[in-house]
């Protein structure tokens, strides 16, 4: 399938767009009061260990102690870092001391994060450290190496598997699925890079010092790029210099060859307006996603827990009953598994999928669900469906969802519904500004919107918009309104 990229990025805020066939599927967002964390390597300090939870509290020097559990001293549990290799050698759970024995307080550990903070909770730790490259992941305490499932080419497997005996001395490595076509120079270049780079982590972590950073990822648009480019990536598009500039560094040599494109992005219309992607955000948001039938499925997302349920809405199909249910459930396995990847859901999900009568119809359902979950880069689990149509799977946690990145809970309804968020609220009127001061005619822009948006506008993105005031030639204004925090509006004054 051919994937494509597109990413706007607008001072403290990068949004970056995955599409297949024009559609969106994935939606990646990171802010500047909310960066990412995960992937890098810390110096940390366990400051308490819990044996009744087998686990230990980790000071890693960012003011929110990580969870570092038993499973992540002993074996692999790097999968949920790196998206699509589900492969990679896990080392035996036999004769696992209890942590108290292997950890003690005080005591300094390497670590690595691999999930974000969430809430009230710190960041998810392991000590096993692994480092990904364009082409391979270097994992330097697991001395074996794994092959992407997804390289299906027995003469390329086994070619590389032959590459990977020269390998360095107790090193492991995960070939990504990028390996497939690259060339087998650039490969055995990264590995050696990877290598360079892992004892340069470990000259610094053995020198003493404070809990601190390590190494750090590198940013999201480098990330996800460097994840998608072996899953049919073709060309991404970006709006920002430096982004493009960052991009198109990473990757010369792929770049260079034509694995993929990286165009700059000029346009006039806003990049994510240009693409339809803003239209696709919008009816993310919404509990209720319409399929083309005219049938639809009701999102409801709790801690923990969502259920999507599936109705035939406006959908009256000239064939058979059955047959007419069937071609919704069919259509709505699709749009599950798309909403699934495109809301980042996680924890247990249920799909309640309109009642069959033939176990037949069932398994046709449960099979086409499985194969389209295929497509997801995140681990989950996938029940057999039930005699009354319900599917159950469990879906790994990696990153919040994307609902939580862009709305909260709504304070006038107890809490039942969700609204837009004030960071989100604000990065719309930023990219608002952002146009309108564009157009020559333009001489002042009056924002009117909600005293506490005006505020974090100020605080997040004062300098932004001292700086499109001062490029653009525009005073800008903000005028306190009553009204919901969502809503906002901007009035244009022109050179008369």
């Amino acid at each position: 399938m051919h994937t494509q990229l597109v990413i706007n990025s607008l001072s403290g805020e990068t949004r970056i767009a995955v599409l297949e066939k024009s559609r969106l599927s994935e939606l990646f967002i990171e802010r500047k009061t909310g960066s990412s964390m995960s992937g890098s390597v810390y110096r940390g300090k366990v400051e308490k260990i819990v044996p009744g939870v087998q686990a230990a509290f980790v000071d890693i020097g960012t003011g929110k102690s990580g969870f570092l559990s038993a499973e992540d001293v002993y074996e692999e549990s790097l999968m949920e870092l790196f998206l699509e290799e589900g492969d990679a050698p896990r080392p035996s759970r036999k004769n696992r001391q209890p942590i108290q024995d292997v950890l003690r307080e005080g005591q300094e550990v390497m670590v690595q994060v691999v999930k974000e903070p969430t809430g009230t909770k710190g960041p998810k730790l392991t000590c096993h450290v692994g480092l990904p490259g364009k082409y391979l992941v270097l994992l330097p305490t697991a001395d074996a190496v794994s092959v992407s499932r997804r390289i299906t080419d027995a003469k390329r497997r086994k070619r590389l598997s032959e590459m990977m005996e020269k390998r360095p001395r107790n090193m492991g490595f995960i070939l990504r699925t990028a390996c497939g076509k690259a060339e087998e120079g650039d490969v055995r270049a990264e590995m050696k890079s990877l290598a360079a780079k892992w004892r340069r982590i470990r000259k610094k972590y053995e020198s003493p010092g404070p809990p601190s950073r390590l190494y750090e990822e590198s940013g999201v648009s480098v990330r996800v790029v460097r994840d998608v480019m072996g899953n049919g990536l073709r060309k991404v598009v970006v709006d920002s210099p430096r982004t493009h500039a960052e991009i198109s560094k990473y990757f010369s040599d792929g770049i260079g060859r034509g694995d993929f494109r990286v165009d700059l992005y000029d346009g006039s219309e806003p990049i994510f307006e240009r693409y339809g992607i803003e239209s696709q955000i919008e009816k993310m948001c919404r509990r209720k996603a319409w399929m083309k039938s005219g049938g639809y499925l009701v999102i409801d997302e709790a801690e923990g827990l969502t259920v999507i349920d599936v109705n035939s809405g406006r959908l009256v199909g000239e064939e058979a009953h059955e047959q007419t249910i069937l071609k919704t459930n069919r259509e709505a396995a699709v749009e599950a598994a798309r909403q699934i990847r495109l809301r980042n859901l996680v924890g247990i999900i249920v799909i309640d999928f309109i009642d069959m009568r033939s176990q037949k119809s069932g398994r046709k359902i449960e099979s086409l669900f499985s194969e389209e979950m295929k497509k997801d880069k995140a681990r989950s689990t996938i029940q057999r469906i039930s005699v009354f149509g319900v599917v159950q799977l469990t879906r790994r946690r990696v990153r919040e969802s994307v609902l939580s990145d862009l709305t909260e809970t709504c304070d006038s309804c107890g809490g039942s519904g969700r609204v837009k968020s004030v960071p989100t609220v604000c990065y719309e009127i930023l990219r608002d500004l952002d146009r309108r001061s564009g157009d020559p005619g333009v001489e002042e822009l009056t924002v009117c919107a909600d005293g506490k948006v005006i505020a974090k506008l100020r605080e997040m993105e004062g300098r932004s918009v001292r700086k499109i005031q001062r490029e653009r030639g525009v005073r800008i204004r903000f005028r306190e309104t009553g009204d919901s925090p969502e809503k906002f509006s901007v009035a244009e004054e022109r050179i008369s």
